[in-house]
């Protein structure tokens, strides 16, 4: 009869640790190249305008300094979100989602307010804000942006980023 009360009390769901074994699901894998893309996109901007710091600073347009400061800040952000994705970090996902509104809004303000645009034919006013290949670029945007945030947003990503998960006991 002890035995049937001890088997009828509530049973506490218990913290457990995620399995390490558990594989990457493939949209992170997908999001993880993106990010090393521009990273080394960045990196590349960073190491070139360096090294051709003498050429760049004769064009009066944009300082060699910003050039080489948005490689380098954007090549330091891209080497951290990666590793805290590849590491399985709790915060990977929430800096993600920073990293990539932040990453749209400056390529568009990097766009529309300092690269030079020729105001001609009768399209003049519109280059002078966009770039030529605007629309194509405003695809991209929006693609990347929505398949972030459906990556991000599903429950397989979310149980994989999870550091503890609540299970109930397997006795019930």
């Amino acid at each position: 009869m002890d035995d049937l009360a001890t088997t009828q009390q509530p049973i506490e769901p218990k913290l457990i640790a995620p399995k390490q074994h558990e594989s990457r699901p493939f949209s992170v894998t997908i999001l993880m190249l993106g990010v090393l893309i521009i990273t080394m996109i960045n990196l590349t901007r960073l190491v070139l305008s360096i090294k051709y710091w003498g050429f760049l600073g004769s064009w009066p347009e944009i300082s060699p300094l910003y050039i080489a400061m948005t490689g380098f800040i954007w090549t330091s952000v891209g080497a951290l979100l990666l590793w805290g994705l590849w590491k399985r970090k709790i915060w990977a996902p929430r800096l993600m989602q920073a990293v990539a509104l932040t990453y749209a809004l400056y390529y568009w303000l990097d766009h529309i307010l300092l690269m030079g645009h020729p105001a001609n034919g009768t399209s003049g006013a519109i280059r002078v804000l966009l770039p030529v290949n605007w629309q194509f670029a405003a695809g991209v945007t929006v693609i990347c942006l929505a398949y972030t945030a459906w990556t991000l947003g599903r429950a397989k990503v979310k149980a994989y980023f999870n550091p503890v998960n609540l299970e109930q006991d397997s006795a019930r």
